[in-house]
């Protein structure tokens, strides 16, 4: 395998995870990019190590450039790519992030289009049917909206999978980030899914070389790069500790929006969301037009799919409710559903579309008007 000399270095420099951050931009900028900073001289670097107040003993060039020869077969061997914030793939939002890494690996496809929004969907492994169901149902409902929603997730048991699940389902795009090489899947079970993924035009994303071992502390690490990588983080399940608690408070820290569902109070792995709302830290969200106000995507520019399988069908339907809105000055969702023989999900979708078509107003409590 013929090594590019750049590809190289990058790899090298994923091998020193101290020098792997955003916090060392300002040592590469004075040596001319990551090739260059392999390339100084011992004497030239050693002054700007000084000059930058960094320990020279941190990092031992030579020998991460040896083992990235290694790391390089197992990136040809699997079919992995390398970015770095030296490419234009890099994604600009993570980019933004100080301890974001430098460089990263990843399958698939990461290009995006213009006004792509990156929603990240973390939780609990021991989620509940109640949940992946909602999570399910609200995916559905944003697929609707044509506008480019990209979810990310970590590809572990509970939430997780069933973000990407519902996503793959939903011909959402979906990218899963993970704590390990990618010359291996773990959970093994989730291998499929993460074929599918690749196969959806998703991604695989990882800032863990396949060579250096794997460690429980690598899928925290991870979770920052979750958090990084989306413009809102919407906690869907969690007790008041664990990942996607600490992925929250990341992503706040980023002063990015964090949104959670709410729960019953005593729901242990509803308790993080709650406390999350409580706190004012995240919005509270129980629908997919939740999420597109708290994110401030202008209505007006969204078109839902002008092609549903049953068009006649639904347009019964969204007759219906129209007349029964009208009849009222608001009306809840719960009448509607006792009114009517629409079930909860398909409701959701049509009073979205119905929304998103300027017919009708959403109000707070989940109460619906026509608009004038």
């Amino acid at each position: 395998m013929k090594i590019d000399s750049s590809a190289r270095t990058q790899v090298a420099v994923s091998l020193i995870p101290r020098l792997n951050s955003n916090f060392c931009l300002p040592l590469f900028e004075r040596c001319g990019g990551i090739e260059g900073y392999f390339l100084e001289n011992d004497k030239a670097l050693n002054a700007i190590y000084q000059e930058l107040n960094i320990s020279a003993n941190l990092f031992d060039r030579q020998k991460a450039l040896r083992e990235a020869d290694k790391e390089l077969e197992q990136i040809d061997k699997h079919d992995i790519r390398i970015c770095s914030t030296e490419n234009n793939t890099y994604p600009d939002l993570l980019r933004q992030c100080e301890d974001a890494p430098l460089v990263f690996y990843y399958k698939g496809n990461i290009k995006t289009v213009a006004k792509t929004t990156f929603l990240a969907i973390v939780g609990t492994r021991h989620a509940s049917v109640r949940c992946q169901n909602k999570v399910t149902s609200t995916l559905d409902e944003l697929s609707q909206t044509g506008h480019h929603f990209i979810i990310v997730s970590g590809l572990a048991y509970g939430i997780d999978a069933s973000a990407h699940r519902a996503s793959l389902k939903s011909g959402l795009r979906t990218f899963a980030v993970l704590g390990h090489g990618l010359h291996m899947i773990y959970p093994a079970s989730h291998k499929k899914m993460a074929e599918n993924i690749l196969q959806a035009d998703g991604a695989l994303i990882s800032e863990f070389p396949c060579i250096t071992s794997i460690h429980p502390s690598n899928f925290l690490r991870r979770n920052r790069i979750i958090a990084g990588l989306c413009h809102a983080t919407l906690i869907a399940e969690s007790a008041e500790k664990g990942g996607a608690m600490s992925t929250a408070h990341i992503a706040s820290s980023y002063n990015r929006e964090v949104m959670a569902f709410p729960g019953r109070s005593d729901d242990k792995y509803s308790a993080g969301c709650n406390r999350l709302i409580k706190e004012n830290i995240a919005a509270l969200v129980d629908n997919a037009t939740d999420i597109i106000h708290a994110l401030n995507i202008p209505l007006t520019h969204i078109q839902i799919n002008q092609q549903p399988p049953d068009l006649f069908h639904m347009n019964d339907k969204t007759n219906l409710l129209i007349n029964l809105i009208g009849k009222k000055e608001e009306i809840t969702l719960d009448e509607l559903i006792l009114s009517t023989s629409i079930s909860q999900g398909e409701l959701s979708t049509l009073l979205l579309q119905l929304e998103l078509e300027n017919k009708i107003l959403s109000l707070p409590g989940k109460r619906y008007t026509l608009k004038n």
